[in-house]
């Protein structure tokens, strides 16, 4: 099949341009069209509304009010495919495409005959320009956007891959580049550090980047404070209230649930969702959140949720961020929640606090990306959580050895890490080097570094006799390899174990 920037506009090959519609000639844009939803997906995002009809395949656009796509394929058994029907020719006889039905490969030709021209109501004798628009617009939202503006008609290529080079910079230090991984490698991410660090700030900037308006006011991420009553998971899910609308009964919803609701529906299927919790530990976790953390390890099985009408399945597109601080009001997390996220402390440095003296904070607010940016993300987090890594066998062995040390040094204390502990490890490893702008240069000891202190050493804690050793010998693994990040956080625990004969991660 000929390539979609063989057609003279090598320009639609760019990530984010625009170009004008040859629309007046509807043959030549229909082409244009046709041939750059195929470059993207073979047409798999059409599977609903394609029809194989006979010796043609048309597009079903009863919404439309009228079939306006009679035919849009020729088929490779049909007269018109070969042109042996006599007259002008009815379809590009240089360009092929194949179409998957039922498992068969069906060969087929573009139709010319194309209409430009406004859609008549209930109208079936040609095929209209704007049907074809408005079906590619309705399924390739996220990759390509067709709109008319003062007359004329344009197409704009969005951008097809989520990287780091194009964020506002509050996303691009060495913190904010490890959440965004963490969410990539598991949809699960605690944020810990001494209040006022800005551990809400970054998650709540990172919804508004990727911030979708869904219509009604609605929008695809809820930051909630957690209170020191959540007791049960009614603040998350709800509750039926047997007394209200006049004593018939109504569910209760809470904005969580709503959210999920949105996230479940298919047209948001492509769009990541985002809950912030709020001092998740100002109540016991686990009294409140033990449906999400079964639920997040099995999302399959459906939420049980007494008097609400429907089902309620847990989102693949879903995120959870959690920010946790520590002090006399709080309450300590078990190892079973720590080891389902990734934890990331956030402390800033000496300077960065102090020169807030001179200036001020950048308190800007962050405009939500507009250009497919949050469906590119969610599309590559799905496909990292799917196995893919562009990791050689080679790093792969290298990521293998040193957490075989790790596993050894921590089995003696029973700290070791299990299947979900490396395959999310792995999942981390594999994020951290797709979004790398240099791979070449891939830094792999720097991220098994943030691994080990986001995956390993939170679940570690005891008394002196319990973890002394471990510590120590952890340490000097460290050092023998250069893991400054998590050697740090070591000499800090000994530091405690020395001071107070205790010591923990949080």
């Amino acid at each position: 099949m000929s390539g979609f920037t063989q057609l003279g506009d090598s320009a639609l090959a760019s990530k984010t341009t625009q170009v004008e519609l040859p629309f007046n000639r509807s043959k030549e844009c229909a082409r244009l069209l046709v041939d750059k939803i195929y470059s993207i997906d073979k047409f798999k995002r059409l599977s609903g509304v394609l029809v194989n009809n006979g010796k043609n395949i048309k597009i079903e656009t009863d919404y439309l009010g009228g079939n306006y796509l009679r035919y849009i394929f020729a088929k490779e058994s049909s007269d018109i495919y070969k042109n042996l029907s006599g007259g002008k020719k009815r379809v590009f006889d240089d360009i092929e495409y194949e179409i998957v039905f039922d498992g068969r490969v069906e060969r087929c030709r573009l139709t010319t005959e194309w209409v430009s021209s406004e859609l008549e109501e209930g109208t079936s004798s040609a095929n209209y320009l704007q049907a074809l628009i408005s079906v590619i617009n309705a399924n390739y939202s996220d990759v390509i956007k067709i709109f008319d503006e003062s007359g004329k008609w344009y197409l704009k290529i969005l951008k097809q891959d989520f990287d780091f080079s194009g964020l506002p910079e509050c996303f691009k230090t060495s913190f904010a580049q490890r959440y965004i991984r963490s969410l990539m490698a598991k949809p699960f991410v605690i944020l810990t550090g001494n209040s006022g660090t800005g551990k809400t700030r970054i998650a709540k900037q990172f919804a508004e980047y990727l911030e979708r308006d869904l219509g009604s006011g609605q929008k695809n991420w809820v930051l909630v404070p957690v209170g020191a009553d959540w007791t049960d998971n009614t603040k998350i899910l709800g509750f039926y209230n047997p007394l209200a609308n006049d004593g018939k009964g109504k569910y209760e919803k809470t904005s969580i649930l709503n959210l999920i609701e949105l996230a479940n529906m298919p047209e948001n299927r492509n769009i990541p969702f985002f809950i912030i919790l709020d001092e998740m530990n100002l109540s016991h976790v686990e009294r409140y959140f033990a449906d999400f953390l079964s639920h997040m390890e099995t999302p399959d099985l459906k939420f049980v949720l007494d008097g609400y009408q429907g089902v309620v399945k847990y989102p693949q597109n879903l995120f959870v961020v959690v920010t946790v601080n520590i002090d006399e009001t709080t309450y300590m997390f078990s190892p079973k929640v720590l080891d389902r996220a990734n934890v990331i402390e956030f402390k800033p440095d000496e300077n960065s606090v102090l020169d807030l003296f001179i200036t001020p904070a950048d308190n800007e607010a962050i405009r939500p990306a507009c250009d497919g940016t949050a469906e590119e993300f969610e599309q590559l987090a799905v496909k990292i959580r799917s196995g893919y890594s562009g990791l050689n066998e080679e790093m792969l062995s290298e990521v293998k050895d040193l957490f075989k040390s790790v596993y050894e040094i921590v089995e003696k204390s029973g700290y070791e890490f299990a299947y979900r502990t490396v395959c999310e490890i792995r999942q981390y490893l594999s994020a951290a080097y797709e979004l790398a702008e240099d791979k070449e240069n891939f830094d792999l000891f720097a991220v098994i570094d943030e691994q080990l202190i986001q995956k390993v050493l939170p679940k570690i804690h005891g008394n002196k006799k319990e973890i002394g050793e471990l510590l120590e010998e952890l340490g000097t693994l460290c050092v023998a390899n250069n893991l400054s990040l998590s050697n740090e956080k070591i000499e800090k625990m000994k530091g405690k174990l020395a001071q107070i004969q205790y010591a923990s991660f949080i």
